[in-house]
């Protein structure tokens, strides 16, 4: 008896001996489950170019302003605004301003649809902002443009608190300069584009930030004596990596990040042409850059000048064509949503095309807007979602300069924005 309790607890000594050790084997796994990735997801954030974002004369011409490019509103649109002398300036120099926000609060909640997909925003705020600062010099023109983006997304379906709650803030920005030749016929534009993007909790602490740059090319073509003008605008595709600093870890609410964020490349091509009397003086000289050329001696004939209040055609027809590149193994910002599911967006080309049309109902006081353009989705198998635009823009008064008020609207399907600004009538 004696010798069979001896070998039974030998035996129950080598079971535990065996079992302590599967115990530590399998520790190191599990602890290795407990830890968090240091290594952000390979797949990249997509930088939806998104909803139409300006002035009123912008917006209510459907964005079709690469073949306008006047003044501080027009620099987002064609950096070749900068260098682009307004017809009445009389000064050698100038200085413009434009800020717009985006708040859409007509269509908010879950009646909303800015990205585009088919379906409710699952977003749970949503801010877009818009600024640009020009400076012109004779022939010389500098400024920087901004836009900014920022959106929230819970990150669990209890959504308790802003410690569940990602915040999302995309930006992209332009430092540019641009110069004219002749008499001002073309204009040639150079900038510095960037991409930026960051994300938090909503309730603070650690932020990961993305960016990247690349350079945009932009021009504008507007013979003097000729009714049209014809611009081009192209703008990089911009990976942005995330820029780790030291200890970070890519995850915000137990949800791993991603690697980077594209931005993809734009191409628009757009023209614009004056229809009735007068409608060969759109692209005259102003008193200040014909005073220029009378100082260079310029070679070429500088054209008599002509009263202020002559007319240049009452009718302005704008018409543009948006090339977006596809990228590679992007993801839609609602990725973020606690309900959002695995997909891919932004891998084939899209086109958006503008057209926009402009009257000057009561010459001197009232002018009239309209437009359309189709907005093109990155997600597969959702169509152009087609916008109405429009519009109207009435002089109020004469103090040092000639102030008016706009009013615009965009509406498409599950997306309303109405928009007042006030400005200098032109």
């Amino acid at each position: 008896m004696d010798s069979r309790m001896g070998g039974s607890t030998r035996w129950n000594g080598w079971l535990r001996a065996l079992g302590g050790c599967a115990v530590l084997g399998l520790a190191p796994a599990a602890w290795a489950q407990d830890e968090e990735p240091t290594q952000p997801r390979p797949e990249r954030l997509y930088f939806n170019p998104g909803a139409l974002l300006g002035s009123a004369r912008v917006v209510a011409l459907g964005g079709a302003y690469v073949g306008i490019a006047e003044g501080a509103a027009g620099f987002p649109s064609n950096l070749a605004a900068l260098a682009h002398r307004g017809p009445a300036l009389e000064k050698d120099w100038d200085l413009g301003v434009t800020l717009s926000w985006l708040d859409l609060p007509f269509t908010s909640g879950r009646a909303r649809d800015v990205d585009n997909d088919g379906r409710p925003d699952e977003s749970q705020d949503r801010r877009q902002l818009l600024g640009g600062l020009l400076l012109q010099y004779k022939r010389f023109g500098i400024g920087f443009a901004l836009r900014n983006s920022a959106v929230s997304y819970c990150a669990t379906e209890a959504c308790a608190g802003d410690s569940e709650r990602i915040r999302v803030s995309l930006t992209q920005s332009v430092l540019a300069g641009a110069v004219s030749f002749g008499q001002d016929d073309f204009i040639l534009a150079l900038g510095i584009y960037a991409a930026q993007a960051s994300f938090r909790l909503q309730s603070g602490g650690t932020e990961l930030r993305y960016g990247d740059t690349g350079v945009a090319v932009d021009m504008l073509y507007r013979p003097h004596g000729r009714p049209w003008r014809m611009g081009v605008t192209v703008r990089p595709e911009v990976v942005a990596d995330w820029r780790r600093e030291e200890g970070q870890a890519p995850v915000l609410a137990d949800r791993t990040l991603f690697g980077a964020v594209v931005s993809p490349a734009v191409l628009s091509v757009g023209a614009s042409w004056r229809l009735g009397e007068g409608a060969e003086r759109y692209n005259r000289l102003s008193p200040a850059a014909r005073r220029q050329l009378v100082i260079e001696g310029d070679a070429l004939p500088v054209p008599e000048e002509e009263p202020k209040d002559a007319p240049a055609g009452r009718w302005l027809i704008s018409a543009q064509v948006d090339l977006l590149s596809g990228v590679d193994n992007a993801v839609p910002l609602r990725s973020f949503a606690s309900t959002a599911e695995e997909e891919r967006v932004g891998h084939g080309s899209e086109f958006a095309p503008r057209l926009g049309v402009e009257h000057d109902t009561v010459p001197g006081m009232i002018r009239l807007r309209a437009g359309v353009y189709a907005e093109p989705s990155p997600f597969d198998g959702r169509p152009p979602r087609p916008h109405l635009t429009g519009g109207f823009e009435v002089f109020i008064l004469r103090y040092w300069e000639d102030w008016s008020i706009s009013t615009s609207f965009d509406l498409a399907s599950r997306y309303t924005n109405v928009g007042l600004s006030v400005g200098f009538w032109r």
